[in-house]
C-alpha cells in the first residue's frame, strides 16, 4: 500500500514538474502551434517521461534521470515555443532547479520543525502528503503568477551578444545538481551552492529579458521612425506632384491661349512650332513610374529622381498595381529601404557603373519584387549581412526591417552577392487573396 501511494505521488510530480514547466515556458515564449496539437505533444512527452521514470531512471540511478528530465523539456520548449535554443535552455533549466531546490528545502524545515529524521519524515504518511501537495500547489501558483505578470517576448533573428551568459548559467547550475547526485555525503553543502546558483540565475534570466525587452522596444521604434520618414517621403512627393500639376494646368492654360491667339492670326507655322515646343516640355514632366497605385507611385518617382541626381540609371519595370491590397506602409517602407539601400551600394561604384534595375510585377494575388545593383564585395554569414560600418546602411539594418515586414506576412525572399551584383527577389503573397 505504501509502495502503491509513493507511486501515485511520483505520478503527480511527474504532472506538476511538467506542468510548471511549460506554463513557465508560456511566461516567456509565444507558442508555435495553437490547439490540441500543443496538448497532444505535452501529454506525449508526459508519457514519455513517466515510462522513462518507471523503467529506466530508477535502474540507472538519478544522474542519467535529472539529465533525460531536462532533455525532455528542453525537446517541448524547442517543438511547442517559438524560442532561441540558448534561452530556451536557460529558462528550462532555471525552472528546473528551482524545482528541484524548493522540494529539498521544504522537506528539511518540515524535518528541522518537526525533529523528525528522513526515515520518520518519510514513512509518515500523512505528514508527506501533506507537505508534497502543498509543495506543489506553491510552486503551481507561483508559475501561474509568472505568466500573469510576464508576457512572452518576441523572437529576435539573431543571437544577442550576451547568448555566452545564458549558457554558462545553466551548464553551471546541471554541473551543481551533478555534484549533489555525485557526492551525496557533501549533499548539504551542494544544495546550498545550488540555492545561491538559483537566485542567481532568476535575477540574470529577468536581467537578460530586460536587456531582450529594451533590445525589441529600440527596434519597434527604428521602424516607427522608417515608417515616418517613408510617410513625410511619401506626403512631400505627393505635394509636389500636386503643385506641379497646378503648375502644369495653369501653364496649359497659357500655352493654349496662346496657340489659339497664332491660329486665330492664321500663323499656323509657328503653332506648328509652338506646339512641338509644349509636347517636349510636357514629356519632361510625366512620372517616370505610373503603377496606378498612388502611395508606391510617390515612392518609386521619389527615389527614381533621387537617384537620377545621384548620376544613377534607374531601370524601372512595373505594372498595374491599383488592386494592391497590401497596406501601403508596410508596401512604401519595404520598396523605399531596397532602394535605398540599392542607391547606397551604388554611390560606392565609379559613376560608369552605377545603376538599379527595379521590377516590380502584380498577378495572381502575388507582388514579385526583384533589385538588382552592382556592389562592393558583400559577406553574407549566417543569412545576415557581415558589415564593419558602425551603424550599416549598405544592406544592413535597412534589410533586417525589410525582411521583418516580409517575414510578418509569410513571404517567400532571397538576397545574394554574385558577378559583383547585389541581387534581391521577394514573392509577396498579397493580404487579401
Amino acid at each position: 500500500m505504501v509502495e502503491l501511494w509513493g507511486n501515485v505521488l511520483s505520478l503527480v510530480g511527474n504532472i506538476v514538474s511538467l506542468g510548471v514547466q511549460i506554463v513557465l515556458c508560456d511566461s516567456f515564449f509565444p507558442r508555435k502551434n495553437r490547439g490540441n496539437l500543443h496538448w497532444l505533444i505535452v501529454v506525449a512527452g508526459f508519457l514519455v517521461g513517466s515510462v522513462f521514470s518507471i523503467f529506466v531512471g530508477s535502474v540507472h540511478g538519478y544522474t542519467l534521470k535529472m539529465l533525460f528530465e531536462v532533455a525532455l523539456y528542453y525537446a517541448l520548449c524547442i517543438i511547442l515555443y517559438q524560442s532561441r535554443w540558448d534561452r530556451s535552455l536557460f529558462v528550462v533549466v532555471t525552472s528546473y532547479a528551482v524545482l528541484y531546490s524548493a522540494s529539498y528545502w521544504m522537506n528539511n524545515i518540515c524535518m528541522l520543525l518537526l525533529h523528525l529524521t528522513y526515515e520518520e519524515y518519510v514513512w509518515n504518511i500523512p505528514l508527506y502528503s501533506s507537505i508534497f501537495l502543498l509543495r506543489a500547489l506553491v510552486l503551481s501558483a507561483l508559475a501561474l503568477m509568472v505568466r500573469k505578470y510576464h508576457p512572452p517576448l518576441s523572437v529576435g533573428k539573431q543571437a544577442r551578444a550576451w547568448v555566452p551568459l545564458s549558457v554558462v548559467f545553466p551548464l553551471s547550475t546541471l554541473l551543481i545538481i551533478w555534484q549533489i547526485y555525485t557526492f551525496p555525503n557533501e549533499q548539504e553543502i551542494w544544495q546550498i551552492c545550488l540555492l545561491i546558483l538559483d537566485v542567481v540565475d532568476v535575477v540574470a534570466l529577468l536581467l537578460l529579458d530586460h536587456l531582450e525587452q529594451s533590445a525589441a522596444n529600440r527596434e519597434k521604434l527604428i521602424v516607427a521612425e522608417e515608417r515616418t520618414h517613408v510617410q513625410d517621403e511619401n506626403i512631400q512627393a505627393l505635394s509636389q506632384a500636386y503643385a506641379g500639376q497646378r503648375k502644369m494646368t495653369h501653364d496649359y492654360r497659357a500655352q493654349l491661349s496662346t496657340l489659339s491667339g497664332l491660329l486665330e492670326q492664321g500663323n499656323l507655322e509657328e503653332a506648328k512650332a509652338f506646339l512641338s515646343e509644349m509636347k517636349d516640355h510636357q514629356s519632361e514632366r510625366i512620372l517616370l513610374i505610373n503603377t496606378h497605385n498612388a502611395a508606391i507611385d510617390a515612392v518609386l518617382n521619389q527615389k527614381g529622381y533621387a537617384g537620377q541626381k545621384k548620376k544613377i540609371d534607374m531601370r524601372f519595370r512595373v505594372n498595374d498595381l491599383s488592386t494592391l491590397k497590401l497596406p501601403r506602409v508596410d508596401v512604401t517602407i519595404v520598396l523605399a529601404n531596397l532602394l535605398d539601400n540599392a542607391m547606397e551600394a551604388c554611390s560606392q561604384m565609379p559613376e560608369s557603373e552605377r545603376w538599379v534595375s527595379v521590377q516590380i510585377l502584380y498577378g495572381q494575388g502575388l507582388l514579385s519584387i526583384s533589385i538588382i545593383n552592382p556592389s562592393r564585395p558583400v559577406q553574407i554569414v549566417g543569412g545576415q549581412i557581415a558589415t564593419t560600418k558602425p551603424e550599416p546602411l549598405l544592406h544592413g539594418y535597412g534589410l533586417r526591417n525589410v525582411e521583418d515586414i516580409l517575414d510578418k506576412y509569410h513571404a517567400e525572399y532571397t538576397f545574394s552577392f554574385k558577378d559583383g551584383r547585389f541581387i534581391f527577389t521577394a514573392d509577396w503573397p498579397d493580404a487579401k487573396n
